[in-house]
């Protein structure tokens, strides 16, 4: 279920209403608490969507209660996904689950946040694990589902760049989305450059409030890859 607007101080995203998935876990909460930090006004969806209707229905109230939605970041992740399986020991169920759950709240959110910042332009932000673009044993099903979120997102940057909507992602470490460092399997033939994962309010929170800013309005389509150092793509 959503949940309801808290009203946060700052600066850098004073003025700005944003809205953001997954506030029921420490990842979503943290992000939610540093945009607000920002200055941006936060609308909370804590859980598990039931449909687009539900998602156009927190756009509106997030609209009606703190004033026409700027951006949106989506934190939110199916917990089934993030249960680690052997590849071998994944069913069609299962499989299912975890892809049509990641995928449909995914495209319902974006769906929902363009039809509320239509004319306006906006910010969206899909939040993934760098598990996703190394792979990750035992997630074999979160892994594809974070990859198809990927495409989503590009597809969303290009369609929607001429309505002044930006669209990107931004990968986190594995330990962040799934409960246990060792559960996603290892992601690099290295520790973290930095010397650990980051905070999700802390660390990512400056990263997430730069993308929901006027400040990121040239960039659109990429994946930003804020993990410590672990994963360092070209």
């Amino acid at each position: 279920m959503v949940g309801n607007g808290v009203v946060l101080t700052g600066q850098m995203l004073g003025g700005r209403v944003v809205v953001v998935t997954g506030t029921g876990a420490s990842l979503g909460r943290g992000l939610a608490d540093a945009v607000g930090a920002a200055g941006a006004s936060v609308w909370e969806a804590a859980g598990r969507l039931s449909g687009r209707a539900e998602a156009e229905a927190a756009m509106a109230g997030a609209a009606g209660a703190l004033g026409p939605v700027d951006a949106l970041v989506h934190a939110w992740f199916e917990p089934e996904a993030v249960e680690p399986v052997a590849f071998a020991d994944i069913d069609d169920e299962r499989f299912e689950a975890v892809w049509e759950a990641t995928m449909r709240g995914t495209r319902w959110w974006l769906q929902a946040a363009q039809a509320a910042m239509a004319g306006r332009g906006g910010r969206i932000v899909v939040v993934i694990s760098t598990a996703a673009l190394s792979g990750a044993a035992g997630l074999v099903a979160y892994t594809a589902a974070a990859e198809g979120q990927r495409l989503l997102a590009k597809s969303a940057a290009r369609q929607w760049g001429a309505e002044g909507i930006a669209v990107n992602c931004l990968a986190v470490a594995p330990e962040l989305v799934v409960a246990g460092s060792t559960a996603a399997g290892d992601v690099s033939l290295a520790p973290a450059a930095l010397g650990h994962s980051g905070d999700p309010a802390g660390d990512l929170g400056p990263v997430v409030s730069f993308l929901v800013s006027e400040a990121s309005h040239f960039l659109t389509g990429a994946t930003l890859s804020a993990d410590g150092g672990v994963w360092m793509s070209p």
